[in-house]
């Protein structure tokens, strides 16, 4: 009988070593699980994609839930997100942004990121157009001045040709008015030349005519 009861309480003894032994065990393994979800919730808020997907992996490890489970495919999303606002891709960051929030029961904390960065990439992508649309404006202004100042350039060039000819035409009829002037004033002095020799001509031949006339009455006489 005493064997018996001797039995009976080694056995009770070790239900309840083991007992204590599972308990502790499954209050260590609690403990490692809840101080993983916290550090994984703690590098969310700061952004930390690398560290929470850790934390999230290490705590799947230990017990699966809807938060470890989904955490890590939205951390996926969200440090491809980084990447691609790195390049500048911002179009392929917003999709990405999409893909966290339409994760089906996605963490709240990881919601409220993808939400911000969205803002973020969106405000980026409307600055960088802007941008280019300026850039784009100023190329255009450029473009016309040039042309502006082009054109001011010919029609000056043009009206300074004008006035060349202008002035060329003015010279050419200068020295024309001066030639015909010229022309007039020597055959007015050979007019003038003409008429004094022909005058001188006509006195002599009267002249002439009157000696030959005398003569002859001369001669007459004598007869």
């Amino acid at each position: 009988m005493k064997l018996k009861w001797t039995v009976i309480t080694l056995i009770a003894l070790a239900a309840t070593a083991a007992g204590i032994y599972w308990g502790v065990d499954a209050f260590n393994e609690n403990k490692s699980y809840q101080g993983n979800m916290r550090n994984a919730r703690n590098a969310v808020a700061a952004h930390n994609w690398s560290d929470a997907a850790i934390y999230y992996s290490a705590a799947r490890s230990i017990r699966v839930s809807v938060e470890n489970r989904t955490a890590l495919e939205q951390l996926n999303y969200l440090k491809r997100a980084d990447k691609e606002i790195r390049h500048n891709n911002w179009q392929s960051a917003l999709n990405l942004y999409s893909l966290v929030l339409a994760t089906n029961g996605g963490v709240d904390l990881l919601n409220k990121a993808a939400k911000s960065g969205e803002d973020y990439v969106t405000a980026l992508k409307n600055a960088d157009e802007s941008a280019d649309k300026a850039s784009s404006l100023q190329v255009a202004l450029d473009k016309k001045s040039a042309e502006l100042t082009k054109a001011r350039s010919s029609a000056e060039a043009a009206v300074k040709t004008a006035n060349d000819a202008a002035k060329a035409a003015q010279d050419s009829a200068k020295s024309a008015v001066d030639a015909a002037n010229d022309n007039a004033t020597d055959l007015s002095k050979a007019l003038s030349s003409q008429q004094a020799a022909d005058k001188a001509d006509a006195k002599s031949e009267a002249a002439d005519t009157k000696t030959s006339k005398v003569d002859n009455h001369k001669k007459d006489k004598a007869n």
